[in-house]
């Protein structure tokens, strides 16, 4: 009989001491934070944050449970999205004058050892996650404030492997040495086989398997192409016989003809 009485009053103070925790909670979620007591030789305070002047540049007000929502919404409000908004309209005429050009190779120039050579990422990366940058760079985007190129190449999962941060933090830039190589210079337009052909491509098409990376709305106005809505880029401009000729080791060896009897 003493365990039964036992059980029960075990259970009643179990019940009592959850609802009084449940009841505290609540009631601090909901209780203004009482005033700080300043003693008379204490520095002047803040109007706004209520720190002293020594203060206000280390401690950051603490904000209450029951005010995170309205904090949360006044941080948001201002916050402004409006430069995110894409700039580029797909139907609108595209006019590109010669100093475009000569400016847009060179602002693709700054990004680069030399002409050729991967572009450099302008920005702080997380090396281990790749997926971050296909995530912006997979499909790219332009807006007022933001320009994100597409990739010229399909995904590889090793981009650090190519491409590494102008000013990474990571490691000294005393690790790295200057050299004297410059390469060479960018084309700044291909041949034609007659005037008013299209013109050759006239680089590479190698790692730059697609010419809407540069030449597509995310790119540089000076290289855009005028007719984007076109898709098929080599079926007017042509590969350069040059920088895309597959050289051999040797000539290649046939069988001998056969032999005829007159």
């Amino acid at each position: 009989m003493s365990e039964v009485k036992t059980s029960r009053i075990a259970r009643f103070v179990a019940v009592a001491v959850i609802s009084v925790s449940v009841v505290g909670y609540f009631t601090g979620l909901h209780s203004p934070i009482p005033p700080r007591t300043v003693p008379e030789t204490a520095p002047v305070e803040n109007e706004e944050t209520g720190l002293a002047a020594n203060e206000a540049a280390s401690v950051i007000p603490a904000t209450s449970y029951s005010g995170m929502a309205n904090a949360t919404l006044k941080r948001h409000q201002h916050m402004q999205f409006t430069g995110l908004k894409s700039s580029t309209d797909p139907l609108a005429e595209i006019k590109i004058e010669s100093n475009d050009k000569l400016a847009a190779l060179q602002i693709r120039q700054q990004n680069r050892a030399y002409n050729g050579a991967p572009p450099t990422i302008p920005h702080p990366i997380d090396q281990r996650s790749d997926a971050a940058c296909i995530a912006c760079h997979g499909e790219g985007a332009r807006s007022v404030s933001l320009r994100i190129p597409r990739m010229s190449h399909a995904v590889l999962t090793n981009c650090t492997q190519c491409h590494v941060e102008n000013s990474p933090r990571h490691m000294m830039a005393t690790v790295f040495r200057e050299n004297v190589f410059s390469g060479m210079e960018a084309p700044t337009e291909g041949p034609r086989s007659f005037p008013g052909a299209p013109p050759q491509i006239p680089h590479s098409t190698w790692m730059r398997s697609d010419c809407m990376s540069c030449h597509g709305y995310s790119g540089l106005h000076g290289i855009r192409t005028t007719h984007p809505w076109r898709s098929n880029c080599t079926q007017c401009h042509a590969p350069s016989a040059t920088m895309d000729q597959t050289l051999l080791a040797e000539e290649p060896q046939f069988l001998p003809g056969p032999q005829l009897n007159e």
